[in-house]
């Protein structure tokens, strides 16, 4: 019997994306790169390129898909929740953090320098924010801070459709970082 399956050449479809490279994109203040989307992983998984300057950060939500950052430079505090209560976990370069199914999480840059992390995504967190962001250019200006509560809004008003759900904010705090700029 002949083995009549389709081999696929090792080389085809492997390549490189360079530092600076890949698919920018802006999500209210912040600038994102894809380094690989789904559809280059046979749609197993994405992965985002996120720097994070002093203040800024992600508020606290959840998902029913598991995610994981890596830390590249920098500090990066991810928050969780613990009995109800909010839990700092700070993460250096060369750490990782491991965010399970439904876990409510957030994380934000209390440091007083630039850091950069990577995180995985599935379909459904990158058709979030497929819909949710703006396309840029690496030259491109960064978005100014605070961000545009329109636009702000209307990422928020996304997120329930792709099964994401952010947690409403303390009546003492705007973002997840504006209360608490230091570092645990």
């Amino acid at each position: 019997m002949t083995n009549t399956a389709l081999q696929i050449p090792p080389t085809e479809g492997v390549r490189k994306i360079g530092v600076g490279e890949g698919e920018h994109f802006d999500v209210a203040d912040s600038r994102f790169t894809w380094k690989a989307r789904a559809a280059d992983t046979g749609y197993a998984f994405a992965i985002y390129e996120l720097p994070l300057d002093p203040g800024k950060g992600v508020p606290l939500h959840s998902h029913p898909y598991a995610e994981v950052f890596y830390i590249l430079d920098g500090r990066v505090d991810f928050m969780r929740l613990t009995d109800g209560q909010q839990d700092w976990v700070g993460c250096e370069r060369g750490e990782t953090l491991i965010v399970p199914p439904n876990a409510f999480h957030g994380f934000a840059n209390r440091s007083g320098a630039p850091a950069r992390l990577l995180s995985t995504a599935n379909l459904l967190h990158q058709a979030f924010f497929d819909e949710a962001s703006r396309p840029a250019l690496a030259t491109d200006r960064l978005p100014v801070s605070p961000p545009d509560m329109a636009e702000l809004q209307r990422a928020l008003g996304l997120a329930p459709k792709y099964n994401m759900f952010f947690a409403p904010p303390p009546a003492s705090e705007s973002t997840i970082a504006t209360n608490d700029l230091s570092a645990d």
